[in-house]
């Protein structure tokens, strides 16, 4: 089956968007290339290297060369004014693999990176200039890295509303469109769900007479005492970041209605542990090599 001209959209994610690697390769062994490529912060940084040439055996190199200390070096922290980590590392980092002063608009395969323009909240597709500014200025999580100013404006990580940049193709004409989700969580409800609030009774006033009844109440009381811690605060921001994404991923796939999205579970990794790229591609291969049989085999 041909798929013809195959635009491929790769999702934010962080340290999850390495699986996008593994994605590619599994691609690659299908016969699918990208003719047309975006991508919305890590995916940025993935689909930039493939649409400057760079093959799928190199990116893997670069990413397996990734290891804890390179990560905090790479992420070395910040002064916070306007963020936690300075990029200036990471960014000479990607010159030497991309070019300094490579031009989007010269590069082998069209590329769009989405970024934030964080004053108006407007979506920006950077498909023109450097493409390290471009980049960068799609990787700046707000309140992580500094956002970075251009065109007299502040521009942040686009996840912030396209994390999956399916719509950031819609100029080329494609004939299939394949869109990367590197945050495939539990599928979020669109409609609202009415529900009481109940609180839980206190078990421990509950003996119960059976041993059944003495199970549930351990139960509860399991579940009780740790409802009374609550989580940290890095959780909590971690969680909430998760459930943004997950929600701008849905909505976009619903939008776009995309030929396919292969959805990469990567729930045993953590956004920020670069140093385990071998796991990421290794899922992301493993996972999107399944999800293309099926396709093809459709």
């Amino acid at each position: 089956m041909s798929l013809g001209k195959v635009a491929v959209a790769l999702s934010g994610g962080a340290a999850l968007g390495l699986a996008h690697v593994g994605a590619l390769k599994a691609m690659a062994e299908f016969g699918v290339k990208p003719s047309f490529i975006s991508g919305t912060s890590a995916g940025s940084v993935i689909g930039a290297m493939v649409a400057r040439g760079l093959s799928v055996a190199e990116i893997e190199d670069v990413v397996l060369s990734i290891d804890r200390k390179k990560t905090f070096y790479l992420l070395s922290p910040s002064i916070p004014l306007g963020g936690l980590i300075d990029p200036k590392n990471f960014v000479s980092f990607m010159e030497k693999i991309v070019g300094k002063d490579t031009l989007i608009e010269d590069l082998e395969i069209p590329f769009v990176a989405v970024t934030i323009d964080f004053r108006n909240g407007n979506i920006l597709y950077i498909d023109r200039g450097r493409l390290v500014d471009a980049i960068r200025s799609s990787i700046s999580i707000p309140g992580v890295f500094k956002p970075f100013e251009a065109n007299g404006t502040l521009l942040v990580d686009g996840g912030l509303r396209e994390n999956l940049p399916l719509s950031a193709l819609k100029k080329f004409n494609y004939d299939t469109l394949l869109g990367v989700n590197v945050l495939k969580t539990q599928q979020l409800k669109f409609e609202g769900l009415y529900a009481p609030i109940a609180p839980f009774k206190n078990p421990q006033n509950d003996k119960g007479d059976t041993f059944i009844d003495r199970i549930s109440n351990a139960i509860q009381i399991a579940r009780q005492n740790r409802l009374n811690h609550l989580p940290r605060l890095t959780y909590i921001g971690y969680q909430s970041l998760l459930i943004l994404m997950t929600e701008l991923s849905n909505r976009e796939i619903q939008i776009c209605n995309p030929d396919l999205v292969l959805q990469l579970n990567l729930s045993k990794l953590q956004l920020w542990e670069f140093w385990r790229g071998q796991e990421a591609m290794e899922i992301g291969y493993r996972e999107s090599h399944e999800q293309l049989t099926d396709f093809f085999n459709r």
